[in-house]
Parts: C-alpha cells; structure tokens; sequence
C-alpha cells in the first residue's frame, strides 16, 4: 500500500538530465516515487544524447545547483541525497561545502563518468575531486569496476577483485562502497558491499541484454532506503532487487531498452 502523500519522506537527486528519459533524473524521480517517496530534484547539466549518440554535456553553473538546493530545503525536510552526474570540479566543490553543513545527511555518490551512449560525463579532473571532496562524506560509493579503476588507478576486471576495490575506496573515506559487477560478461549479476565490519556479495540471475539506467536506479533506490531508515545493506539489496525486477520488465523505445519501474499512484 502506498504512503499517503502528507506522511512521504523526500529522498533529493542531484544529477544530470539525459533527453532519452532512460537515466539521470527521469530514473532517479521514477525510482523514487516507486518506493513511495517524494523526489526533488536538482539538474547539474544536461547530456545532450540518444540511445546511441553521444552529441554534448552542457553543465550548470555551481550557483545555479546550489540555489536550486536551498530553495528546496526552505521548505523540505530531506531524508537522503543521491548524487550522480557532475561535469565539472567547480561543482564537486561547490557541492562538498554544501553537504558539509549538513553532516548527518545520508549521501549515495554514484560517480558517473561515462554515458551508455559513449560520452564523458566527469573527466578530466573530475575523479580526482570526487575522489577529495565528496568519497569523504558519502555514505556509501556506487562505481562499478570500471570507474573504481579510474579513481584508483589500478584494473579491476574480476569478481575476485571486487573487495579489493571496495576496501581500497573505503580507505578513502567512503563509509560504506558498493562496487557493481554488472560489466562483467559472465557468471551472476553480482555486487560486493564493503562497510567497516560487514562484507557482503549480493547476486540476482543475469538477465540477457544491455538496458540504460541502471546505475542510476540502484543509487536511487540505496538513498530511498536510507531515507525509510533502513541500514545500508537492508537498502542495498532491496534496491539490488528492485534493479532485477525493472530489467525483467525492461521495454523497447527508439534503439533502446529501458527499465520497467512500477511507479504506482
């Protein structure tokens, strides 16, 4: 049954616009409402794309992102943040300064560098000061193995390597880091969640086929949780669960496929 809408908590998405509607803030906003929360949502750029054509980024500027965030907090009380595109370091600054005064705020970074559809999403110097400024405050790190490769300049291309990484970006600061399996080409659908005293895989059947999104739905799904008060590995494999079923529903539009996510009423 849903929450009635006075009693929703509100889960607040800083991320990237992506015209196709498969990932950043129509899957994020989509994810969120499926869960029963209310999104906000705050734009840090848009990734001029289809489903198969990387065209351009166009980032906002850093004060443009943060009025957006105080006009939202004026008015709601936020229970988790979800992080994903940032184009720009000035941005990844902007955005620690702000968090940083909100110290007890559940924060999921998920660190996107690079579109589906071929584009750099956060190069350049932009690991870098993800890396300094916010893997320090998230409450838990999403990358997959090959953004774990870029932040920390080594190759992960197997499962066994999984903690490995998860331990080493911990060592960076991130409370907890969920490294995803999903580019690995055999074997489960499988992610490693590393916190400081717990350790723990999490495997669902692979379902056959590439579909947009998904990062994105599972950091979504992570931050609605610890926005419902569940701890980080009951709202890791909820939100593992919940990616599964929307690939099992997955649908065709344009040259695409794209997550089925039942967003009730």
């Amino acid at each position: 049954m849903m929450i009635p809408l006075e009693e929703r908590s509100t889960v607040l998405a800083v991320a990237g616009l992506d015209p196709s509607g498969g990932a950043g803030l129509s899957m994020d906003t989509a994810v969120i409402r499926s869960l029963g929360l209310h999104p906000l949502s705050v734009l840090t750029g848009v990734a001029v794309q289809n489903t198969s054509r990387f065209d351009a980024r166009i980032d906002f500027s850093p004060d443009a992102i943060i009025r957006q965030l105080d006009v939202l907090v004026e008015e709601f009380p936020v229970g988790a943040v979800k992080i994903g595109m940032i184009g720009d370091t000035k941005i990844v600054e902007a955005l620690a300064i702000w968090l940083a005064e909100r110290p007890r705020l559940p924060v999921v970074l998920d660190p996107v560098l690079a579109s589906t559809s071929g584009g750099a999403l956060g190069g350049g110097d932009v690991p870098r000061a993800l890396l300094r400024h916010l893997v320090p405050r998230a409450t838990v790190v999403t990358p997959n193995l090959e953004e774990a490769a870029v932040f920390l300049g080594r190759e992960f291309t197997r499962k066994e390597e999984m903690p490995a990484a998860a331990r080493a970006l911990r060592d960076r600061g991130a409370a907890w880091c969920l490294i995803k399996g999903g580019h690995l080409d055999h074997g489960s659908a499988v992610d490693f969640l590393g916190g400081a005293d717990t350790e723990l895989w999490l495997e669902e059947d692979r379902v056959g086929g590439s579909v947009r999104g998904t990062g994105c739905a599972l950091a979504s799904a992570l931050a609605g949780g610890l926005a419902r008060g569940e701890t980080v590995p009951e709202a890791a494999r909820t939100a593992k669960a919940l990616v599964t079923r929307a690939v099992r529903a997955s649908y065709a539009a344009g040259d695409g496929r794209f997550l089925g996510i039942d967003v009730g009423s």
